[in-house]
């Protein structure tokens, strides 16, 4: 007898870290979460690969809806990762899709630009998806962080009929393994495992998350 094919991680005792199988075709809008920033005040590597792909899925399963950028000030940078990937994004778009398509993208773009953690984007988005009248959401990250983004905002989300559909960045990683840059990497993997370690620990104590 053929035994029954697992889903997601099943060593983890919750549903959320396991992504939808099969993104619907047509997603009500996207959201983008942001990264750091380079010394410019621009989006750095990770950031750009997360937006370029939120960019390709918004002009091929969603036209015309809202694309949400997320991500606060941080450090000395005086403008938020939401705003200079929204300055990114026009001026990509527009040299890349032209000038039409720029104008499209335009009114699409809503900022949120108060959040500096995964959960605080979480929280503070669930107010606005609600007000957008977004059913069905699909959440850009990196393959690193998009599980635990995802059980982040599927749970903040959790008493509302809102679908988040995860759509990983392809790439980031292969990326940063083919150019040699194995302590950064190694940083990313470890930064994310204590992120884990923080969000069951704060299930256990049944605390607001704050990263």
């Amino acid at each position: 007898m053929e035994k029954p094919r697992g889903r997601g991680f099943r060593f983890f005792p919750f549903r959320g870290l396991s992504p939808s199988p099969s993104p619907p075709t047509l997603l009500d809008g996207l959201i983008v979460l942001g990264a750091r920033l380079n010394p410019q005040g621009q989006p750095g590597r990770i950031a750009k690969m997360r937006l370029l792909h939120g960019l390709a899925l918004w002009r091929e399963r969603c036209p015309g809806r809202p694309l949400i950028l997320c991500g606060g000030a941080s450090g000395p940078l005086p403008v938020s990762e939401a705003r200079a990937m929204a300055e990114f994004a026009l001026k990509w778009t527009a040299d890349n899709w032209g000038l039409e398509w720029r104008e499209r993208l335009r009114p699409c773009l809503v900022l949120e630009e108060d959040s500096r953690t995964t959960a605080a984007s979480a929280a503070n988005l669930l107010g606005l998806v609600r007000t957008l009248g977004l059913a069905a959401v699909g959440l850009v990250s990196d393959s690193l962080h998009i599980r635990r983004a995802c059980f982040l905002f599927r749970r903040h989300f959790a008493t509302h009929p809102v679908l988040v559909v995860p759509l990983p960045a392809p790439g980031v990683l292969r990326s940063y393994w083919r150019q040699g840059r194995y302590l950064r990497l190694g940083k990313m993997a470890l930064r994310e495992g204590g992120a884990w370690v923080k969000v069951l620990g704060s299930l256990a104590r049944r605390r607001p998350l704050d990263r």
